[in-house]
Parts: C-alpha cells; structure tokens; sequence
C-alpha cells in the first residue's frame, strides 16, 4: 500500500459513506479506531463489517480495534453488531465513552485504518464527508487527536456482559 498515490474523495450521501466504510474495512490489516456519536447503524451495523471486523481481530494477535462512542444505549437495547463483537472478542475490540464536555460534543464520524486511510463524515445527517486514502501525515494528524480523545475516555459501562 506503501507505493501507491494518495487520494481524497468526497462523500454526499449514505451510499457513498456505506461504501467507503466497507473499503476501509475490508483494508484494514491491523488497526482501527472509530469515533462514533451512536454506532451509526447505517455504517456499521452491517454483517459484512462486523464479519470484516471479527476475521481482523481473530487473524493477527497484535490487531486492535478501538472504539469511541458517544453513547450506546439506544443501539444496546436495538442490538448491534459491534456490541455483541465487542463482548465476545473484548482482548482485540474496546469500547469507550468520551469524558469531557468537548469530546461528548463531538460531531462527526471517524473510521481510521492502519495509520494511512480514513473516512470522515462531517455531517451525519446529510452523511457528507471525505474518504482519505493513504495520506500518512494527514491520518496521524486525525489519529493524534483520537488518541487525546481515548486517553480522555472511560470503558462503556454498556458493554459489561451479566453472566447468569
């Protein structure tokens, strides 16, 4: 991937933000870190990217997936994919909650592959955004700031299993 140009392409409606999620997914070969308001479950309550995401974490030991959202209750009492994939693989998929005021707030939707890609959907109602692929410097700018924001995050108290 190393060898090939950078691109970015704009994103301006659901279709092309559910596509770009499913590419970067699919490309994922170790990490990946979502920042989320509510597991948009448009984007990622999809068996094709939870299964993407279940071989990641299951083919290499050193994958991380990381996950910051907002709040997951409603898609907890709905179900979600990533929530019961979170609970089964917990070593290599984290959930957290942001803590402080600022993050709580935050307003869009980030999906970062691998410390070269990402989809950045800046406005989830209209689901406009941008998919940058293989732009290091640009990535590690935006993965700088989601790792502040998971440093400055709490393990999502949704997400303990009762064992009964």
């Amino acid at each position: 991937m190393d060898n090939s140009e950078s691109s970015i392409k704009l994103l301006t409606d659901k279709t092309a933000c559910m596509e770009a999620v499913s590419q970067l997914v699919n490309q994922a070969e170790r990490h990946v870190s979502i920042f989320s308001q509510q597991l948009e479950p448009l984007l990622y309550n999809q068996p094709e990217i939870c299964d993407s995401l279940s071989m990641l974490a299951r083919k290499n030991k050193l994958s991380s997936i990381r996950i910051l959202a907002q709040d997951t209750r409603t898609v907890m009492a709905q179900g979600h994919c990533l929530i019961s994939l979170a609970q089964r693989l917990s070593s290599y998929v984290q959930v957290r909650n942001p803590s402080t005021p600022e993050l709580q707030r935050f307003a869009e939707s980030w999906l970062i592959i691998d410390n070269h890609s990402m989809c950045r959907i800046n406005n989830l109602e209209r689901y406009e955004g941008k998919l940058i692929l293989l732009d290091r410097l640009e990535v590690k700018n935006q993965l700088e700031f989601f790792d502040m924001a998971w440093e400055h995050s709490v393990p999502d108290p949704n997400m303990r299993r009762l064992n009964i």
